[in-house]
């Protein structure tokens, strides 16, 4: 690899975080923002040539439907787990509502640890959006040790740039996540996905 190839790499891994960033702003973007964020990070984890506009636009306008629907979703979930979760705690420190607490918290994980595959899916596959979900549960399930693995990898880059300038965040901090996250990912759904399920994007 030559160091024009190096220096476009990194170019392209600034350049996905700023476009990401620029999409934060009318909120409803943002599902389709990241699931360009994380075709671009495919693409570099699995070593593939990419145009980055190209890529990241491409998937917008492929995936908005798919990734908005998730986002509907996760938000869905996570406001009703926070509801629960307040809830629980007028409820006083007995037994029933200590119990509650956890099975909410345990809830919360699964969600969050089953988006750790949803998304490096979403831009991988073109599977329909209840097989999409479903796959990435089994994948959870079955490998809970990995995915609490790289949800600690996946998170890092956010505790660090909080210690850093702004600008951190601007550039590099989502595209750190999306790459840590498919790099965890991506040899667990290689190897589990078929390859005739997988998609040649």
């Amino acid at each position: 690899m030559t160091l024009r190839d190096v220096a476009e790499k990194w170019a392209n891994f600034l350049l996905a975080n700023l476009l990401w960033s620029m999409f934060l702003v009318p909120i409803v973007t943002i599902p389709a923002a990241t699931a360009g964020l994380f075709s671009v990070m495919g693409k570099r984890v699995r070593n593939k040539p990419s145009v980055i506009f190209t890529e990241f636009f491409g998937a917008m306008r492929r995936l908005w439907l798919k990734a908005t629907i998730i986002g509907v979703i996760d938000v869905a979930l996570g406001g009703l787990l926070v509801l629960n979760i307040w809830i629980f705690r007028q409820m006083g420190e007995d037994i029933m509502a200590m119990l509650a607490r956890s099975v909410t918290a345990f809830v919360g994980l699964v969600l969050i640890f089953t988006n750790l595959y949803v998304w490096p899916l979403l831009v991988s596959t073109e599977l329909p959006l209840r097989d999409l979900i479903g796959t990435a549960i089994k994948l959870m399930a079955t490998h809970p040790i990995r995915s609490i693995t790289v949800f600690i990898a996946g998170l890092s880059p956010i505790a660090v740039s909080l210690l850093l300038p702004r600008g951190v965040f601007l550039f590099v901090t989502a595209s750190a996540c999306a790459m840590l996250i498919t790099m965890g990912t991506w040899p667990i759904i290689q190897q589990r996905v078929s390859e005739d399920v997988l998609s040649t994007y």
